[in-house]
C-alpha cells in the first residue's frame, strides 16, 4: 500500500510545489489531476467499474447493469439487459480510478448467440489520474448504435467484457446477457 500513498502524495506535491503559479494550477486540473484526491484506504482495486447503461436515444428509460461488486457481477449473467429491436442505443460505462494513474485503459467486448462469435471490440478509453468521483463514458465516442431487427434477432445474447490496461492488467472481467426483443 506504499503506492497507493504515494501517488495521493504526489498529486498533492503536485500542487502545493505550483501553489504561486496559477496557469499551472489551471493546467493540472484540466488534466484531471484532484488536489483534494484521498485514495480509499479499504479497497486496492486501481479502477471500479460501479455500472454498465444501455442509453436509448428515444428516451425510453436506460438498462443498468451494477457490476461494482462480485456479486453483482455473478447475478449480470442471470438477467438480460432489454433491446427493442431496430431501437437506437448506446452503451455507457461509469467508473473511478484510484491510489495510481491508469495508462491506456480500454474494453475489449465479445458478443455471442448461440455459441457464435457475432462481434469482437476493442476500445480506448484513455488514460485517468486516480479522483473521488466516478466518471461515465461513453463507448463508440458516443455514437447511437441500431439494435438488429427481424425474427432472426430477436433472442438473448451471451457477451463478455473486459477492463484492461497498457499494462496488461485486468481490472474487470464479466460477462452479461442481453436480449433483442419485439417489444420493451
Amino acid at each position: 500500500m506504499v503506492a497507493v500513498a504515494n501517488m495521493s502524495g504526489q498529486q498533492q506535491d503536485l500542487f502545493e510545489k505550483e501553489k504561486n503559479d496559477p496557469a499551472m494550477i489551471a493546467y493540472l486540473k484540466a488534466l484531471g489531476i484532484d488536489p483534494d484526491y484521498k485514495p480509499p484506504t479499504n479497497d486496492d482495486r486501481r479502477v471500479v467499474i460501479q455500472k454498465l447503461e444501455i442509453v436509448f436515444k428515444d428516451g425510453h428509460e436506460s438498462a443498468v447493469l451494477e457490476v461494482e461488486t462480485p456479486e453483482q457481477q455473478a447475478a449480470a449473467k442471470k438477467k438480460p439487459m432489454v433491446i427493442k429491436e431496430g431501437s437506437e442505443y448506446k452503451i455507457r460505462v461509469t467508473f473511478r480510478v484510484q491510489h495510481t494513474l491508469v495508462a491506456g485503459l480500454k474494453i475489449i467486448s465479445v458478443v455471442k448467440k448461440m455459441g457464435a462469435e457475432l462481434n469482437k471490440e476493442e476500445e480506448m478509453l484513455g488514460s485517468y489520474p486516480p479522483k473521488n468521483e466516478f466518471a461515465s463514458v461513453d463507448i463508440g465516442g458516443g455514437d447511437f448504435m441500431e439494435a438488429p431487427k427481424g425474427a432472426f434477432s430477436r433472442g438473448e445474447y451471451k457477451a463478455h467484457m473486459k477492463f484492461m490496461d497498457d499494462d496488461k492488467a485486468c481490472h474487470l472481467d464479466f460477462e452479461y446477457t442481453i436480449k433483442i426483443s419485439k417489444d420493451w
